[in-house]
């Protein structure tokens, strides 16, 4: 059995591993010349780690991380509307959220990866046709023979849109800004995930490595802020504590890009061919679970492949993962939406002071329950 992945990202390269751990030998195909340490941060939430935990992966990444043992949504000041008892962010494994550098994780998965699967950069898929039970792969450079297809391509996915052409992205109508630091936090900051909430405009930052900080800001695109280099940044987030501005000053380049998500598919799959990550359910970062929920994917379609042919596989894998996906994409996005109105922010915050702790932990540990 031929199995085809498609993207050499988080979830492209967590599936292999998975595939592997089945004893299941599946070819990565990634569309860049080489794998560079590009991106920013990314927080692993416990639910990521406990995957990567039953992969044999989570020791590499503690070594090459920083574990975040308390998230908080502050105002401007830095000052907690809530104060998060650290187990909040912990699963009954104690595992908690990591902050890494995307392209170190990458970087890692790639390491792991390529030990068992082969890896072909320089990919990019042009089309693909359907061959009697099998699938045709066109890449720029050669034609590739394949009994089944995992698009792990991202929001953007080639897969996808041969597949099921009539998909669409919303845009959120916010900007983001991602960037790394080589800034020394205080130390009473260290081990903490923020979230601080200005007029409109939203920066979080965490430790990702001693000396090395994960920031982002959100705010509406307006089409003036679309504009904004890395050096107009702190006179834009003036209201903020000034230790966000000695963050932005320590930053030496930036990604931008605006937040859209994927409007929700009827379907992720056909008979040779299934969507994982962001190619089936790309959400905005709101609630920091994309590269989670892709990397809960890889560990899902794994055990399934191993059990059962293809088809049924992916019946069984939609059955069992479009819940928590529906409710990881909508709640992102109408967590932003909230977070960028004034009257939506008020109403969030007073809900943050209101709700009982035992509550946000039972909503917590539901997330970051791996059922399988």
């Amino acid at each position: 059995m031929k199995i085809s992945i498609i993207g050499g990202g988080i979830t492209g390269l967590t599936t292999a591993i998975a595939l592997n751990r089945k004893g299941i030998n599946a070819r990565v195909f990634e569309a860049a010349e080489e794998m560079n340490e590009i991106g920013a941060g990314v927080w692993l939430q416990p639910n990521a780690m406990r995957v990567l935990d039953l992969l044999g992966l989570k020791e590499t990444i503690l070594q090459n991380g920083a574990a975040i043992n308390k998230m908080e949504i502050t105002n401007q000041k830095l000052k907690p509307f809530k104060e998060i008892k650290a187990k909040t962010v912990e699963d009954e494994y104690g595992n908690r959220t990591i902050g890494i550098h995307r392209g170190l994780l990458q970087k890692l998965l790639f390491e792991e990866a390529s030990k068992k699967s082969e890896i072909f950069l320089g990919h990019k898929l042009e089309s693909i046709e359907a061959k009697e039970n099998k699938s045709i792969l066109n890449f720029e450079k050669q034609t590739i023979e394949s009994d089944i297809i995992l698009g792990c391509d991202g929001i953007h996915s080639n897969v996808r849109k041969t597949i099921f052409p009539k998909t669409e992205l919303r845009n959120s109508g916010q900007i983001c800004w991602r960037g790394i630091a080589e800034f020394e936090l205080p130390s009473h900051l260290k081990e903490l995930g923020k979230e601080c909430w200005g007029n409109q405009i939203r920066f979080g930052f965490s430790e990702i490595a001693p000396g090395k900080v994960y920031w982002f800001g959100v705010a509406k695109n307006n089409g003036e802020t679309s504009k904004l280099q890395l050096q107009d940044l702190p006179k834009f987030l003036k209201e903020f504590d000034p230790l966000i501005s000695e963050i932005i000053k320590n930053t030496t380049s930036i990604h931008t890009g605006t937040l859209s998500d994927l409007k929700r598919l009827e379907k992720w799959s056909n008979n040779t061919t299934c969507l994982l990550g962001d190619a089936a359910h790309a959400t905005t970062p709101n609630m920091g679970q994309g590269a989670c929920q892709g990397i809960e994917d890889a560990y899902y379609i794994a055990e399934l492949l191993s059990k059962n042919q293809a088809q049924l596989a992916f019946e069984q894998f939609e059955k069992l993962r479009r819940k928590k996906v529906d409710y990881v994409v909508n709640n992102s996005w109408r967590f932003g939406k909230m977070a960028h109105s004034k009257m939506g922010q008020s109403l969030m915050i007073m809900l943050m002071k209101t709700t009982p702790q035992s509550v946000l932990d039972k909503t917590m540990k539901k997330l970051y329950r791996v059922d399988f």
